[in-house]
């Protein structure tokens, strides 16, 4: 029996196993966390692993790899299955059945990419799972095993037996170089068929590639605000963004996927685009509801035409006539094999839902966009009235649309008493999970160097309260704000390198922290920049340090009508906010504070807050932690004491503040000064006061199991 060696790497923060033996898999990687984060072991097959996605609707699960060596693929019939699955909503079968042949193998296998931001290193021992079932096997047999550097390790050596139901495989296998040294890593499911007649059924699932680290990330920006994820990315390594606050991802299914499957918490939606078919093949059956091949082969006539008698092409699609019964159903047929594929989600990204389409292009069939309006909303109704029947969740729910609400956010606003009626979306409601806004707060112009802020509405006229198409500014605050139990997605758009960028990317963050409830996500998107920001731009305004807010905002010299000064309190500061484009405000600074620059700003301080301006004043704590331990070698069975040290870097002093490290599992508590609570695998301090620039140890022991 050999003894496996754990490794404290100062340069990493974590420990490394040297040598494996017989003890099992701890996972490690500690490192100190505050309140409100969350960590999970790394798994680098997390993608693959739910076999609950089918995009190439193929019958083959995403993220797997799979090869024929003398088996005739169509002896071999891949499917999803729903009915038989080891977890989540389904598994991955492959079925052998034939009548004659030679000998030969099919192989399914997952790699681990070491091209990704967060990979193994060789050494790296990797705790190996995989559930499978299997049935049936007659001249045939199959076996499961890893394949690391050159070697083969066996977790199921070649059999033909039944697993009689479930069967959990695992083992732990470190990473090994091939004979070019390069890093190699993968699972295999193997069928070999013998000459003559075969069959047989496997179903996998779950796999799991489980690291000797942890990921760790706040479930919250030092403000609140959570971050949206979505195909706008273009680095679309999901590992790349594990330790930021992503709460939504939308339409990158691979991002989503394995986002998802290390923080639960974390919602993934399809993507489908609603009034349009979309020419891309890539989109047919998936984001396209329609299918553009047959649509404009079969019936040309569902395409919507312009005034001119011309289809209507808008962003890589052809609008088709939501107001026909076969349309509608079309959306709906296409939209469930879409959900059956893609895991039974609980939210469906629309983009483009376009309630405009009628003034924009006047089609003959929609003489005034009222009618248009009445064939979105009822396109709506059909399909969300047939997700509610036919997709139950166990709590009773259903899935419901998150549309793109850039055209008129003002179209699902409840009225205001005296004041204004309904808007038409608001029929739609029961079938709405939420509402993403893009160009929130301010949109970036095709123009280089052009943003708009749009205006924020006014109490009579064109742009008053009676009309949902206009007050940009005014009906995002009352989205955003009257519907709390649905997600709101933010997404400004901007160019940053425009000489007013600055001042206006800061109103719309302070927008975003004026509105934000439990259920909002905030992207800021540099509109036609996104190369110079491939893993996504995380502006500094973004983290400033104000804690939680209490309660809602207050406006001053004016109403949610016409607007004035917006005010809202943060457990460490204020935010201060005027959209209107015609008024200037005053402000008095409460108490001594700092602003966005970190400058002091005096208590009683008159500030000017000019048209189209988001100020923040703010003294809070920052907490920052370091980890080490005392000794750098720990065998199993051996104890090692870890050092937590303290510091208040910030502007104000902290009281009651918690300080946790998540214990990971193989290693054991032993003891701890001044005395920790455990709370589920988190070790928790709270200290009483921490004085700007005060310092502080913690001490705890763990033994190495």
């Amino acid at each position: 029996m050999r003894s496996a060696c754990w490794v404290w790497n100062a340069c990493e923060g974590r420990w490394t196993m040297v040598r494996q033996g017989v003890l099992g898999l701890a996972i490690v990687g500690l490192c100190a966390a505050l309140v409100g984060q969350q960590s999970a072991p790394l798994n680098f097959f997390a993608h693959a692993s739910s076999c609950e996605t089918d995009y190439g609707k193929d019958g083959f699960a995403d993220g797997w790899s799979r090869f024929h060596e003398g088996l005739a693929p169509e002896h071999t019939i891949l499917s999803l299955d729903s009915g038989i699955r080891f977890a989540g909503t389904a598994s991955q079968r492959v079925r052998l059945q034939r009548a004659s042949g030679g000998a030969g193998r099919f192989v399914i296998h997952e790699d681990v990419e070491f091209t990704a931001y967060l990979k193994p290193s060789v050494g790296e021992p990797l705790l190996v799972r995989l559930a499978l079932r299997a049935e049936g096997f007659q001249n045939a047999s199959y076996s499961v095993y890893a394949v690391t550097g050159a070697r083969r390790v066996d977790l199921l050596p070649n059999t033909s037996q039944d697993t009689d139901g479930w069967r959990q495989l695992s083992a732990v296998v470190p990473v090994e170089s091939d004979a070019n040294g390069a890093p190699r890593f993968s699972l295999r499911i193997e069928i070999r068929a013998n000459e003559g007649a075969a069959a047989g059924t496997l179903w996998i699932d779950e796999a799991q590639a489980i690291s000797t680290r942890s990921v760790t990330r706040t479930n919250r920006l030092p403000n609140g605000l959570r971050l949206a994820l979505n195909f706008l990315y273009s680095n679309q390594d999901p590992y790349r963004y594990m330790e930021l606050p992503f709460g939504v991802v939308t339409g990158v299914q691979r991002m989503g996927e394995v986002l998802r499957h290390h923080y639960p918490d974390v919602i993934w939606m399809p993507y489908c685009f609603t009034p349009a078919t979309l020419v891309s093949a890539s989109a047919r059956h998936n984001g396209d509801l329609y299918n553009y091949d047959d649509v404009n082969a079969n019936h040309p006539d569902w395409f919507l035409l312009d005034r001119s008698g011309q289809r209507i092409f808008f962003d890589d699609s052809y609008y088709v006539d939501i107001g026909r019964q076969e349309v509608r159903e079309r959306a709906w047929q296409s939209l469930r094999d879409f959900l059956n594929r893609c895991g039974r989600p609980r939210y469906i990204y629309l983009d483009n839902y376009d309630m405009r389409a009628g003034e924009r292009y006047a089609p003959p069939n929609y003489p005034t966009n009222d009618l248009w309006v009445q064939a979105i909303v009822g396109w709506t109704e059909y399909v969300g009235s047939r997700l509610r029947s036919e997709f139950r969740f166990s709590d009773g729910s259903y899935p419901r649309f998150v549309p793109n609400v850039a055209w008129a956010p003002g179209f699902w606003l409840r009225g205001i008493p005296g004041v204004s009626q309904d808007a038409p979306g608001v029929a739609t409601l029961p079938y709405m999970g939420g509402f993403l806004v893009e160009h929130a707060f301010m949109r970036a112009l095709t123009e280089p160097g052009r943003v708009r802020i749009p205006s924020y509405g006014t109490a009579s006229g064109s742009n008053g309260p009676q009309q949902w198409v206009n007050g940009g500014i005014r009906n995002t605050v009352r989205l955003a704000t009257e519907y709390p139990d649905k997600l709101i997605i933010l997404i400004p758009t901007l160019w940053t390198n425009a000489p007013d960028s600055p001042q206006k990317l800061r109103f719309a963050i302070a927008g975003c922290l004026i509105v934000q409830h439990d259920n909002t996500f905030v992207h800021i998107d540099p509109r036609r920049e996104q190369d110079q920001y491939p893993d996504g731009y995380y502006p500094p305004e973004l983290f400033v340090p104000l804690g939680l807010p209490r309660g809602n905002f207050q406006i001053l010299n004016g109403d949610i009508i016409v607007g004035g000064l917006f005010i809202r309190e943060y457990q460490n500061g204020v935010v201060v906010w005027n959209p209107r484009h015609d008024a200037t405000y005053t402000y008095t600074v409460p108490r001594d504070y700092y602003d966005w620059d970190r400058n002091l700003v005096r208590a009683g301080t008159q500030v000017q807050v000019p048209p189209h301006t988001g100020l923040v004043f703010y003294a809070a704590p920052e907490i920052t932690i370091s980890l080490s331990p005392a000794q750098a070698n720990v065998l199993p069975g051996q104890t090692v004491e870890f050092t937590v040290r303290y510091r208040n870097t910030g502007t104000a002093a902290g009281t009651d503040v918690r300080i946790s490290v998540p214990l990971p599992d193989g290693m054991t508590l032993v003891s701890s000064s001044p005395t920790a609570r455990l709370e589920g695998r988190q070790l928790v301090w709270t200290v009483p006061s921490v004085p700007v620039n005060g310092e502080g140890t913690l001490r705890f022991t763990v033994r190495v199991e």
